[in-house]
């Protein structure tokens, strides 16, 4: 009985996320500074750390965004209060002649913008921890 019991508040507070704050890559490729920081997969070799959301009102979620943006192209590493949602377009702009892709994803945890990441919807979540709960509870 103790066992069942122990198991379910194991699952339960591993579920649980304690975090006073978000933290985020946050970086532009288009940064002459740092020209190389920012690259689309960010390998061990890379100095940037995850930093803390704190400018952005309500921050909720990390951004990563590749392709053509803001006039340049490159990598765009930052925060959001917004779910921007996962997909990739293609642009063309006036007087280019290259079709550029442009990919936007959207994830939620401290640094989880350091690559493409698959994200799962909190009801999907939900469900497998009732499911092995009730798993748990009838062995």
């Amino acid at each position: 009985m103790y066992t069942k019991c122990i198991l379910m508040v194991a699952v339960i507070i591993s579920l649980c996320d304690v975090s006073f704050g978000l933290d985020c890559y946050q970086c532009n490729g288009a940064n002459s500074l740092e020209p190389f920081q920012c690259n689309e997969w960010l390998s061990s070799d890379i100095d940037i750390k995850p930093e803390p959301c704190d400018e952005v009102y309500g921050a909720k979620y990390c951004i990563k965004h590749t392709g053509r943006f803001e006039g340049g192209i490159g990598t765009k590493r930052y925060c959001s209060s917004l779910d921007l949602g996962n997909y990739c377009n293609y642009v063309k702009q006036p007087g280019d002649t290259l079709t550029y892709r442009s990919c936007v994803h959207t994830c939620t945890g401290d640094g989880c913008n350091a690559a493409t990441s698959n994200t799962y919807s909190h009801l999907f979540i939900f469900c497998v921890t009732l499911i092995s709960t009730f798993l748990a509870l009838s062995v």
